[in-house]
Formats: C-alpha cells, sequence, structure tokens
C-alpha cells in the first residue's frame, strides 16, 4: 500500500497514475512492478520523463518503420530514449514474478528489433541490467548510460 501511495493510488486501490502515460491503469501486479521502477527512474536515477515510452507497441518505434519485413505485434514495458538520436537506449521487461533465466529469450527477442544498447528484467525484489560493460543488480542512473 505505501508504494501505492507514493505512485499515487485511486480511493479504492484498484488503479494506480501512469505519470509517463497521463492515466490510471489497473493496478496488476506487474503494473505495480512498472509504476514502482518508473517512479525510481524519475525521481532518483534522473530520467527524464520525456525520454521514456511505456507499455509501446513495438511497431510503433521510429526507427523500425525503416524496416519492410513485418514487425511482432508486441508491446513493450518499458523504453528510455537517447536524448540526442531519439533511439531506443534501455529496454525493460517488468514480471511480477521471480526472474529466471527463461524469461531472458522474450527481452532478447524484442531486442532484435529494438536495438537498445542496453536491455533490463526487474520484478519487485530484483533487477538484471546488461549492456555493453556487462551485467549488474541495479539499474544505473540516466547519466550514465548516455555517456
Amino acid at each position: 500500500v505505501g508504494i501505492m501511495v507514493a505512485m499515487g493510488s485511486c480511493p479504492q486501490n484498484k488503479e494506480v497514475f501512469d505519470p509517463i502515460r497521463r492515466v490510471w491503469v489497473e493496478a496488476t501486479p506487474e503494473e505495480i512492478v512498472r509504476q514502482s521502477l518508473l517512479l525510481r527512474m524519475i525521481s532518483e536515477l534522473n530520467y527524464p520523463r520525456h525520454l521514456i515510452a511505456v507499455e509501446k507497441e513495438l511497431s510503433s518505434l521510429h526507427h523500425l518503420a525503416e524496416i519492410k519485413k513485418e514487425v511482432p505485434k508486441r508491446r513493450l514495458d518499458i523504453v528510455c530514449f537517447d536524448k540526442r538520436s531519439h533511439r531506443p537506449l534501455l529496454l525493460i521487461e517488468c514480471k511480477a514474478i521471480p526472474l529466471k533465466k527463461t524469461m531472458l529469450p522474450q527481452l532478447l527477442g524484442y531486442n532484435a528489433f529494438v536495438k537498445a544498447p542496453y536491455i533490463c528484467l526487474v520484478n519487485d525484489t530484483q533487477i538484471v541490467f546488461a549492456g555493453k560493460n556487462g551485467q549488474s543488480s541495479s539499474l544505473p542512473r540516466f547519466e550514465t548510460l548516455v555517456c
């Protein structure tokens, strides 16, 4: 409940406000993970709101409009874009269950199209972040990714 209050929950605690999409969404376990992470990304890790997309259709990514082959109909949990090129910088997959290695192929499959240099798998207690410098159990500050 404390997390939901910090995120802005409706009186019945069945919805939570998404500051990126600017809408109330159903407070499913996965959505609570997503909104908790977004709150931390924005307030603690300095990710600019205007460079974050939530539940974005894979086919709607600007750089995929040039691709002739069919892009799968999938939604991306969180995508953070580079402030200079506006290309995907970080792709995040949120889960409401314990993280397992078997979840990585889904994220890697999405990233085959997204082509973000950084990827992250997250639940309410775990983070697996990977990029050019290896793997980590924490999400770095935005400035670290764009340097």
